[in-house]
């Protein structure tokens, strides 16, 4: 009788748990297949390489064309239903700025500690040049300009990057460069989750007149949602694919482990320490409840992290798992999209301390004040990066042109980069999900208050409306009440 609860009871488990233990299996069969086809041939064409990565890039391109549909309609839906949104925006604001600065304050501490960029230079490595010239006052303004776009059909497409072009007169100062402009491929996100916060605002303000359009965003996001849920089933084939074709097209890994292995290892424990020691202990002071059910319940979004290393990406995944743990699909739907643009733990932690590893690996010596505005300028600069593959290294270069240090190095970051990204974005899905579970926590009473209202609110417009079944059959009643009297 034991034997028999326990296998329905182990049965149950794996389950529930299925989507989990698949996708981490593809995570390991790629490793695997990776690896091996490594061992078996040292060298592989790009051709090859593409045929071994095209049932992941299909997979990829299945999810990022329904990540735009579901990141505006459902911060589109959340906003509209959350019609007290104030105290929960706020509330996030002030989590998202804890974290960041939590975060800044541990790699700068563990940089300094470690100091990887002295070990390094102690080796001798070489780096290549790097010709991009960015200043952080015009990412810092291209990120407003970003924010209020001239054209959303534009914004899903492609985001506006101030260009300097260099003097011919080598003694002219970078601040007096001709300066131009170009749209860059990639979506705007930071844009278009400002227009949705904008639009689900105003058709809150609108009462029932908005009410259709309100409908039509959350059936969206639903149907959006329902056809992500089908293409998980792809996940664990997609990323195996994904991961295995990566590995083949790195030159020799045992290398850059043996030369930046020190700076790996920084980048990793400064990570870790932010995603399973710090953010959970935040968590659990002011919840008081276990952070780590939650986190263990993020495995399908870890996984699309590791084959995508894109925050947009895993947005679908995140707020799936979230609302099979219990939190409240109003909370996911509004803080999961909106931190995937803008909070961005993993990868201003990643800049800080490669900033000040390349700064080490000059030999140049910083004052505490300045390497602190220098993790302050990472942390602005990375809510540019919109959660794109690979958009860190590039934000790097803008800060170092910014204090002065050539970018040379940044090559030697940029080796490792496509490694250590897809970690770090692992740690942004951890502090959106741990910020929506202390949302949910705290904003629960809002959410009652605000029910009540949209009740209320809505039997008001019914019992005004004429039309309407119930204002036709009070009428009825004050009639038959009326003719008995």
């Amino acid at each position: 009788m034991y034997s028999i609860k326990s296998a329905a009871m182990s049965k149950s488990l794996l389950s529930k748990h299925k989507l989990i233990i698949t996708t981490l299996i593809g995570v390991t069969i790629g490793i695997s297949c990776g690896l091996c086809l490594k061992h078996y041939r040292k060298t592989w064409s790009q051709r090859d390489i593409m045929y071994i990565k095209f049932p992941g890039e299909m997979f990829l391109k299945t999810v990022s064309c329904l990540v735009l549909p579901l990141v505006t309609s459902s911060i589109v839906s959340a906003t509209c239903n959350l019609t007290r949104s104030g105290p929960i925006g706020l509330m996030a604001l002030c989590y998202y700025l804890t974290t960041t600065t939590i975060g800044i304050t541990l790699c700068v501490v563990l940089v300094e500690t470690i100091r990887p960029g002295e070990l390094v230079r102690n080796e001798g490595i070489s780096s290549q040049n790097s010709t991009k010239t960015i200043m952080t006052v015009d990412t810092i303004l291209d990120l407003f300009r970003n924010l209020l776009p001239e054209n959303l059909i534009q914004a899903c497409m492609y985001q506006y990057q101030t260009v300097l072009e260099q003097s011919t007169n080598a003694s002219v100062p970078i601040e007096e460069w001709s300066i131009k402009s170009e749209y860059v491929a990639g979506t705007n996100v930071v844009g278009l989750v400002f227009y949705s916060l904008l639009l689900g605002s105003a058709i809150t303000k609108i009462g029932a007149k908005g009410k259709p359009l309100s409908d039509l965003f959350t059936s969206l996001a639903d149907v959006t949602m329902k056809i992500m849920k089908w293409i998980t089933f792809m996940a664990p084939i997609g990323v195996a694919f994904l991961i295995a074709g990566r590995i083949l097209e790195i030159d020799n890994f045992g290398d850059i482990i043996s030369h930046l292995g020190f700076y790996i290892l920084t980048v990793f424990v400064g990570l870790i320490l932010q995603g399973f020691v710090i953010l959970p202990f935040l968590h659990w002071i002011i919840t008081r409840r276990s952070p780590y059910k939650i986190i263990f319940k993020l495995g399908p979004a870890f996984a699309t992290a590791i084959g995508t290393s894109s925050s947009t990406a895993t947005v679908p995944y995140t707020i799936r798992c979230l609302e099979d743990f219990g939190i409240n699909p109003k909370i996911t739907k509004f803080i999961i999209p909106i931190g995937a643009a803008i909070n961005m733990d993993g990868i201003a932690l990643y800049e800080t301390v490669g900033a000040i590893f390349i700064i080490q690996l000059r030999g140049l010596q910083f004052s505490l004040l300045k390497i602190i505005i220098i993790s302050i300028t990472c942390t602005v600069s990375c809510v540019g990066a919109a959660g794109i593959p690979s958009g860190g290294y590039m934000m790097l270069i803008m800060v170092l042109n910014s204090i002065g240090v050539p970018v040379e190095d940044v090559s030697l970051i940029i080796a490792v980069d496509w490694f250590v990204d897809r970690f770090r974005t692992t740690i942004n899905i951890i502090a959106d999900a741990l910020g929506a579970s202390i949302i949910s926590r705290f904003c629960s009473k809002n959410l009652e208050e605000a029910l009540k209202e949209d009740l209320k609110e809505n039997l008001k417009n019914d019992l005004e409306d004429e039309t309407c079944p119930l204002q036709t059959n009070v009428c009825d009643m004050s009639m038959k009440v009326h003719n008995e009297k």
